[in-house]
């Protein structure tokens, strides 16, 4: 999108709402996954949105919004795991985080359960690019935007924490 110091506040106000229409659901699952609650990735998500609309209202130059929107839901969830510890897995599906409406069996239930599983007991950065990977289907290059790293080291990160993942697995 192309900004420039001379748009009307309509049309502001209409980028802000192609983007949000475009990104809020993928947003808000990616502070889901990082926070743990729903209610508390709801508010997450309006602080995002908030922030862009400053980055907006203010005309600032964006290149990539997609990353930049990561990049402030991430920060959020830093912020946030600074003043509180993690909650296990046990603690996610209380709170509301559903595995998956569709699964059908037990035996899918449970598949999803031990990945699930492995992957709350892997260090944060693994998870981090492992969801931004392949939950949010975010290149390594924007994951590199993301995390302020070259896509090199994300492309390292993704297939070391893939083949530690892989390990607990026992795939």
């Amino acid at each position: 999108m192309v900004y420039n110091r001379y748009m009307k506040q309509s049309e502001l106000e209409q980028i802000f709402t192609d983007t949000f229409a475009e990104y809020g659901d993928a947003i808000f699952r990616f502070c889901v996954f990082k926070v743990s609650t729903v209610e508390l990735a709801e508010d997450m998500t309006q602080e995002v949105f908030t922030r862009y609309w400053q980055y907006v209202r203010d005309e600032k130059e964006m290149t990539n919004v997609r990353s930049l929107l990561y990049t402030i839901a991430n920060n959020l969830a830093k912020d946030w795991y600074k003043k509180k510890k993690a909650d296990s897995l046990d603690q996610k599906m209380e709170a509301g985080v559903q595995l998956s409406e569709t699964a059908a069996s037990p035996e899918v239930v449970a598949s999803y359960t031990e990945v699930l599983e492995a992957i709350d007991d892997m260090d944060q950065i693994d998870k981090e690019v492992l969801l931004l990977r392949h939950v949010e289907g975010l290149l390594p290059k924007d994951i590199a935007l993301i995390l302020g790293e070259s896509a090199n080291a994300i492309s390292v990160r993704l297939n070391r924490a893939t083949k530690r993942l892989q390990t607990k697995l026992h795939i």
